[in-house]
């Protein structure tokens, strides 16, 4: 039995790790062994300041970024060596005492590692990309036996050759089937328009524009408000819903939610989940078979999932908070308007749950070529 090495951050990186770990064993059971090894990166605390406070301001040191290594490949070569100090020996630590014959990350910062290891070693390293649109070039390995990507649009940009679409990869647990009416009765949940408002894992506080459509709703209607690991955040979610309670005419239900290992309940309870357009997020929604309206994502990494969003007409895009607001308020009139997306978010939840497929179709093209 060959051994598959799994090798993921925190973050949406470990949901992506998680996803591929557990449809590995639902599709090819007894075939292979798993095993994960997770980085917690020291520069985390920084970046978890910023993306709740101001997602924005990724922008610029993003794409300022990309532009330097794209024009000077030495700048790579000094980013990868961060890395390869840090977690050089306790990777081939990990492959050795595993016995690892196959490995695929998930994470960019394994990336030089397991290049080096490849080159010596043999051993077969498949680099899942972990941005479906807006790749950072750190990311990318063209030393990688294979690239999976979510679809053409990197594979055209950026010609790599060792690139094979696949779709994205989500957890099981989203896509199974269920009736939502049940749904609501297990969460306690009145059986009315629902919305899902989603902040992130590490919940961003500019999910809070849409307020004034909440404070101002005419209609009887259910808030979730997933605020995350945001402790802030749920706080004030929490005071928010006590002082509509006792001083507002609003027909608003707020329910708020930390961070919870059920979020696909709350997806599948939804009628739309509105909030940051994280990858895992949209499509954690779509297997769901929910629509997804973004008003808020992080700049740089994620600008190209409201394109998705846009071009697999799967939900809408507005990030100016009046016309949020007055988008919502709209649908809040007419939620029937949310059933148009229907039929393209069936297609692209279809096109999604083929990812893993491909991925054992690669998994075994290499062993068949090392034996």
């Amino acid at each position: 039995m060959k051994t598959i090495g799994i090798f993921t951050s925190g973050y949406g990186h470990e949901s992506i790790a998680e996803a591929v770990l557990n449809k590995i064993q639902e599709q090819a059971p007894g075939k292979y062994k798993i095993k994960k090894y997770i980085h917690q990166d020291p520069l985390d605390f920084t970046y978890n300041y910023i993306y709740r406070l101001s997602p924005s301001s990724f922008s610029l040191p993003f794409h300022a970024s990309a532009k330097l290594i794209e024009k000077y490949k030495g700048a790579k070569k000094i980013a990868d060596l961060w890395h390869v100090i840090n977690l050089e020996n306790k990777i081939k630590n990990f492959i050795k005492k595993n016995k690892i014959d196959v490995c695929i990350s998930a994470y960019f910062g394994f990336n030089p590692i397991l290049e080096k290891i490849q080159e010596s070693e043999g051993l077969p390293f498949i680099n899942i990309v972990s941005d479906p649109r807006t790749v950072h070039p750190l990311i990318l390995s063209e030393q990688a036996k294979l690239q999976i990507i979510f679809d053409q649009e990197i594979k055209k940009k950026h010609q790599q050759k060792n690139m094979r679409v696949a779709g994205w990869f989500v957890q099981s647990k989203f896509e199974e089937s269920y009736d939502k009416q049940q749904i609501r009765k297990k969460l306690k949940l009145d059986d009315k328009l629902t919305f899902l408002i989603t902040s992130g894992s590490e919940g961003a506080n500019s999910i809070l524009k849409i307020l004034p459509s909440i404070i101002n709703c005419e209609k009887e209607t259910n808030f979730i408000i997933a605020c995350g690991k945001n402790e802030f955040l749920y706080n004030n979610i929490i005071g928010v819903k006590q002082s509509l309670e006792k001083l507002s005419s609003s027909k608003a239900k707020i329910i708020p939610l930390a961070f919870t290992k059920k979020l696909h309940l709350y997806m599948q309870a939804a009628d739309m989940v509105i909030g940051k357009a994280g990858p895992n997020t949209l499509f954690e929604s779509i297997a769901c078979e929910t629509a997804f309206f973004a008003i808020t994502h992080i700049h740089g990494q994620e600008d190209g999932n409201l394109d998705i969003i846009s071009d697999y007409k799967v939900g809408l895009v507005e990030e100016n908070a009046k016309k949020a607001n007055q988008k919502l308020q709209a649908l809040i009139k007419k939620p029937n308007q949310i059933n148009k997306f229907r039929d393209s978010i069936l297609k692209l939840k279809k096109y999604n749950q083929n990812s893993i497929l491909v991925l054992i179709e690669a998994i075994r093209e290499l062993e068949s070529n090392v034996n």
